[in-house]
């Protein structure tokens, strides 16, 4: 998990989404029941759109690339059943893999909140050992969004494996290359696979890191 940046919003799909806010809520407190296109409104393809250029297509959670494996899911990170009036708020969406949104579901803890990815800087809650994501002790909210979206599921540390071993081929590349020029093209290509738009971001940066200061990069 990285931080992530929040997008300018074209004028057009802000007024849009404001529209249906407002909608939304009259509809709520009158009683009324909302039609199931208001509902799911907030799945606009071109919102969508948005969300996946800020995530660089991965889940905000676990770092998965989305589109290797489904469609990805418009995410409430404040859930819809504890703020409504956020529903349709763009600074409340981000973009996650099925199966990161279904483990985090309605949960909502204000003593020990998920990591936000847009406010919290998750590497003071958490940190990657090898390819496991790791709670810092101390951390309440690390424990917690740690455990509630599973991070540490098989399938995620299968292939954050595969990726270190892959990156771990060009570090062995690195210590063993005799040409300066050699060096750099493949220390470049390290750079490259450490950048936020990688998958496992985490713990590939992570690896690197410790790795380098034997290779002096």
């Amino acid at each position: 998990m990285i931080r992530l940046e929040k997008r300018e919003v074209p004028e057009a799909i802000r007024t849009k989404l404001a529209d249906r806010t407002q909608r939304y809520l009259a509809l709520l407190a009158a009683g009324d029941t909302v039609p199931e296109s208001l509902l799911n409104a907030y799945r606009d393809r071109e919102v969508k759109l948005l969300l996946r250029a800020e995530t660089s297509d991965k889940c905000a959670y676990c770092e998965s690339k989305v589109p290797h494996v489904g469609h990805g899911d418009v995410e409430h990170m404040l859930p819809k059943a504890v703020r409504p009036d956020l529903r349709f708020d763009y600074n409340n969406l981000t973009y996650a893999c099925a199966v990161c949104n279904g483990h985090k579901g309605d949960f909502y803890n204000a003593e020990a909140q998920l990591l936000h990815p847009y406010e919290d800087e998750p590497g003071e809650h958490l940190f990657a050992l090898g390819s496991m994501v790791m709670r810092v002790p101390t951390s309440d909210r690390g424990f917690v969004t740690q455990r509630r979206l599973q991070l540490n599921r098989g399938a995620l540390v299968e292939r954050r494996t595969e990726r270190l071993e892959a990156v771990g081929a060009l570090m062995d590349q690195i210590a063993r290359a005799t040409n300066p020029a050699v060096r750099s093209v493949l220390e470049d290509q390290v750079r490259q696979e450490c950048a936020e738009d990688k998958e496992y971001t985490m713990v590939v940066r992570s690896y690197v890191k410790s790795v380098g200061e034997f290779l002096a990069i």
